[in-house]
């Protein structure tokens, strides 16, 4: 595959899957948490609150894993992506309405999580004042594809 394939497959992918199982260390131990994203090119973002475990890990450490995948029934037909990069907190909804934005023309469901928390009520008002959008950076991109043989990946180096 050429590289200006390989871009665009693993783009297409991107839009059409929702969640990332991001993996984090602390004090040699990891840790992995699904997160909800979108992407803007390869640059992928993500809610969470900094005071949870991945919070946390990445605060001390921006130096993260994630992969992204569909689920499939057969072996043969497992495609996904496997990626290394760094997260940045970018702070809360408010100061990031273009990416918000991105987030809710994705899961619309949220919206009134993100633009009206009051109406979910005053707990959830407040936990919501808390959450961070965060922003990975990959560095490294394979997208495997087990349809064009067993353990098959190709893998994109992204310019930082």
């Amino acid at each position: 595959m050429t590289e200006p394939e390989l871009k665009n497959t693993i783009l297409q992918y991107l839009e059409d899957c929702n969640t990332l199982s991001l993996a984090t260390t602390r004090d040699g131990i990891a840790h992995a948490a699904s997160v909800f994203y979108v992407n803007r090119g390869f640059h992928l973002y993500f809610l969470s609150s900094p005071t949870s475990r991945h919070g946390e890990n990445i605060s001390l450490n921006p130096q993260v894993s994630a992969t992204i995948n569909a689920d499939y029934s057969a072996w043969d037909q497992i495609k996904g992506i496997q990626l290394e990069g760094r997260v940045h907190n970018v702070g809360g909804i408010l100061e990031n309405a273009r990416v918000a934005a991105a987030y809710v023309k994705k899961f619309p469901g949220v919206a009134d999580f993100l633009f009206s928390p009051e109406k979910l009520g005053r707990i959830i008002a407040d936990k919501i004042g808390r959450v961070h959008f965060y922003h990975l950076e990959p560095r490294r991109v394979y997208f495997i594809n087990n349809e064009a043989g067993f353990g098959h990946r190709d893998e994109l180096v992204l310019e930082q």
